[in-house]
């Protein structure tokens, strides 16, 4: 009997193992004396040159039965992504101890002249690997990361790093990193000062009423509650009291947005959404996260691009509420109607194209009634054809989808009532009956409730 016979060597499908099986009643004393001068040239007419464990070689166990490794690939290491290091105090909290002021409800992250924000750490090379068989394994490199100096900062190349070259309040988003001055208002907004637009962070003492447009390039802060007016933002906002927006209040944000509550209103955020009470019969959008961990969600529709939280949604009258993620279900809505519209305008293409074939292909130099319904029709055909490029231009712009379903979540503290719709992506499901304490997802494509507790 042949040595070779006795055993077999194999790899697994990727390469990057190799094994040897040992057929241990088939080995005669003769064989056992040749397997140990044998063995190598066996691992190189397999083409085995990388990893060989010599160690294990020489003390193979004849008796074992299961497959033992005798080779082992390098695997590639990805390099680490660059990434910014924030040196700069952005933390808005505020110390409540036993004398704290309740007046004092946030800290503005303020920065001097010549002080270093940010610094932005390299990315790291990856590392090669090498299969069993010698063959390369090619590992990514790490991305650089992206960010610019915005307003009142400066780089600086030979220590990669940004500083201040005025004073005033730090604002980073994905893009940049600014200096802005803060424009301050000591009382509530009204026909005193006016709609504001600042190029930096506008902080309001008090209201802003109804019919009022406040817009910062930066944060905007109000101590009081905001009615029916309009808040745009490129970066934050933070609303100390609330909106109460009577259907026509909303705030839009680059960033964050935090409320102490959110009554009636149009919201969408670049980020987070933090409400510190309720959301009650709103249209609420964030890219990121939404927030709502002691009120409730009670009617309208909320959209997250990851997760949500809250304590309660929906109650017990069975009020329609709509919770969506991965898409912005707003959007949404309009992107299904302009679908559907450019369907119904193509098909009317097609046959104003079909009349006007017909028109052409009769008498038209001796009838002129022909000559004016081929001018009709080219007229129709060209305000189709150009609502048609409107839509398209439209549905270019609407951004729909806001994550990745299958990664979201909700998590409910107490109550998800019934009549609540809940969707992730293309699934759907509404709520039947109440449940307590439940985490709810996707899991191989159904929507899942899960206890929190068993």
């Amino acid at each position: 009997m042949k040595v070779d016979n006795s055993w077999r060597i194999y790899t697994s499908k990727d390469k990057m193992a190799a094994y040897i099986e040992i057929e241990k009643e088939a080995l005669s004393e003769e064989d056992i004396a040749l397997f140990h001068e044998s063995i190598e040239n066996q691992l190189h007419e397999h083409g085995i040159v990388h990893g060989i464990k010599e160690d294990i070689l020489t003390s193979i166990d004849l008796t074992v039965i299961e497959p033992i490794l005798i080779a082992e690939g390098t695997k590639p290491i990805n390099g680490e992504d660059g990434r910014l290091e924030i040196l700069a105090n952005l933390d808005t909290s505020i110390n409540r101890e036993e004398h704290w002021d309740y007046r004092e409800v946030m800290r503005i992250p303020n920065v001097t002249k010549g002080q270093l924000l940010a610094k932005l750490i390299l990315p790291k090379k990856g590392v090669d690997g090498v299969d069993v068989t010698g063959r390369d394994l090619k590992a990514k490199d790490g991305k650089q990361k992206k960010i610019r100096a915005g307003k009142n900062v400066v780089w600086k190349e030979d220590v990669h790093s940004f500083y201040a070259v005025s004073d005033g309040q730090i604002s980073i988003n994905n893009q940049q990193i600014q200096v802005l001055p803060v424009f301050k208002v000591n009382e509530s907004i009204s026909m005193k000062t006016g709609n504001l637009d600042f190029v930096g962070n506008i902080e309001i003492q008090g209201d802003v009423p109804s019919g009022f447009e406040i817009k910062a390039e930066g944060d905007i802060r109000i101590q009081g509650m905001v009615e029916g007016a309009t808040i745009i933002a490129g970066g934050s906002v933070f609303i100390m009291e609330g909106i109460a927006g009577k259907n026509i209040g909303s705030i839009q944000a680059g960033n964050d947005i935090v409320l102490g509550y959110c009554n009636h209103s149009h919201i969408q955020a670049g980020n987070d959404l933090y409400v510190e009470k309720s959301i009650l019969h709103s249209d609420c959008t964030a890219i990121g996260h939404v927030f709502c961990k002691l009120g409730n969600i009670i009617g309208g529709t909320v959209s997250a691009g990851k997760t949500m939280e809250a304590k309660d949604i929906g109650n017990r009258l069975g009020i329609t509420t709509e919770i969506a993620f991965g898409i912005n279900k707003n959007e949404y809505e309009k992107e299904k109607q302009l679908l559907n519209r450019k369907k119904t305008l193509e098909e009317d293409v097609e046959k104003i194209r079909k009349v006007g074939d017909r028109l052409r292909n009769g008498n038209i130099d001796n009838d002129p009634k022909l000559r004016l319904s081929l001018l009709r029709q080219r007229k129709l055909l060209k305000q189709t054809e150009e609502e048609l490029q409107l839509i398209d231009q439209s549905l270019f712009v609407i951004q729909s989808t806001i994550g990745s379903e299958n990664k979201a979540s909700l998590t409910v503290r107490n109550f998800i009532h019934p009549n609540v719709i809940i969707s992730f992506g293309k699934y759907k499901r509404i709520i039947k009956s109440a449940h307590h304490f439940v985490k709810i997802q996707v899991s191989k494509n159904e929507i899942e409730i899960i206890p929190l507790f068993e």
